[in-house]
């Protein structure tokens, strides 16, 4: 009988400070990213920020931290992970 292997539970958490400023932490993956929407993968899934003029500040994929600035209209779960295709500039970079 096989044991399947359990991966650690990465914390998930969203810090949004006066609708211009969005701490995310258990960020796995940069799926795609311009002045209207980032697209980001976290350990509880796929997560899409709607807004205007929306930068990265930081990105830090070893801790699973991203920063973000801009004005800030919907934070929205979308699915469980990022398809193949929509892996991201940063995943293609890796390999």
């Amino acid at each position: 009988m096989e044991e399947k292997k359990r991966t650690p539970e990465i914390p998930h958490q969203l810090t949004l400070s006066n609708r211009n400023l969005l701490g995310v932490d258990g960020v796995t993956n940069l799926g795609s990213f311009d002045e209207e929407k980032i697209i980001l993968e976290t350990s509880k899934g796929v997560l899409e920020i709607k807004g205007e003029r929306l930068h990265v500040q930081q990105l830090n994929l070893d801790q699973g931290k991203v920063l973000l600035d801009g004005e800030f209209h919907s934070l929205a779960y979308v699915g469980e992970e990022l398809s193949k295709k929509s892996k991201g500039f940063f995943s293609n970079l890796m390999k």
